[in-house]
């Protein structure tokens, strides 16, 4: 894991060793992992690392083995915890999780459900919004939100 810096403290990898020592599940740059400042957990206080209380990390490492897919959702509002914001190609992350598994769940979206918005998804989109007259655009937006079934905070 490359070394990042909290202002004036110490680096991110200090902080989880100090943390749950040797237990660390990472993927590329960012990981699992446990945090000395419980304050932070459940808030964007990161540069995409998942912090979790050091007691639920070492159950968590015992549970799992390399390889283990991963799906991450947002917290205990859903993908929708902050409501419904325009999503763009490109984007990623529960929301665009969501959207993908209702389109599949309304017989549009025929790709692999992942949370990235790719080409998959906008004829996807596009389907749906000509089926359901709305206007065709690449911008899932809280009309499409709203006529896919979606409500916030569910």
């Amino acid at each position: 894991m490359p070394q990042k810096w909290l202002p004036g403290l110490i680096s991110i990898q200090q902080v989880v060793t100090l943390c749950v020592p040797n237990r660390y599940i990472g993927w590329g740059t960012y990981g699992i992992h446990g945090t000395v400042f419980n304050e932070s957990i459940g808030s964007a206080a990161s540069h995409g690392c998942i912090r979790m209380y050091n007691d639920d990390v070492r159950d968590l490492y015992g549970r799992i083995t390399i390889g283990t897919p991963v799906v991450i959702l947002n917290g205990c509002f859903g993908p929708f915890g902050r409501g419904f914001s325009d999503i763009n190609p490109g984007d990623r992350g529960a929301d665009v999780f969501a959207i993908q598994r209702k389109l599949a769940e309304l017989g549009y979206f025929k790709g692999m459900v992942t949370g990235i918005y790719e080409d998959d998804l906008k004829t996807a989109l596009h389907n749906f919004q000509k089926a359901k007259k709305l206007q065709v655009k690449n911008a899932i937006t809280r009309k499409d939100w709203l006529a896919m079934g979606f409500r916030e905070f569910e």
